[in-house]
């Protein structure tokens, strides 16, 4: 009699298989995003305002510099469905020494931006 199950070890190639084509996918279809960097998430507006503009990195989907309403922020450069993200208010470099805040809900969509 054989050890171990040669047909479970089968299906779990199968199951990597997928995981590999999947991100993959992910990687492939996030090859557009744009890269940008704003400060720790914060609870409101005002507490986002006197935080840093820099320290973390994430990636949006959208054409322009910074995110705008509408476009969706990843933590990674991979278009993840469905995305896990943090919700808060994050504050970036508008440009000019004139900083923003962004507000982002837990599915990573920028809901509004605000001015400091």
């Amino acid at each position: 009699m054989a050890l171990g199950n040669t047909n479970a070890s089968a299906q779990a190639r199968g199951k990597n298989k997928a995981t590999v084509i999947k991100k993959n996918r992910e990687v492939r279809n996030a090859i557009n995003y744009r890269s940008f960097t704003c400060g720790a998430r914060a609870a409101n507006h005002p507490a986002s305002c006197s935080g840093t503009p820099v320290g973390e990195a994430f990636y949006h989907n959208g054409s322009s510099l910074l995110p705008v309403v509408n476009d969706i922020v990843y933590t990674k450069k991979r278009a993840r469905v469905p995305n896990s993200f943090e919700a808060g208010f994050y504050k970036v470099d508008g440009s000019g020494g004139r900083f923003k805040t962004l507000e982002i809900d837990s599915a990573g969509v920028v809901t509004a931006t605000h001015n400091c």
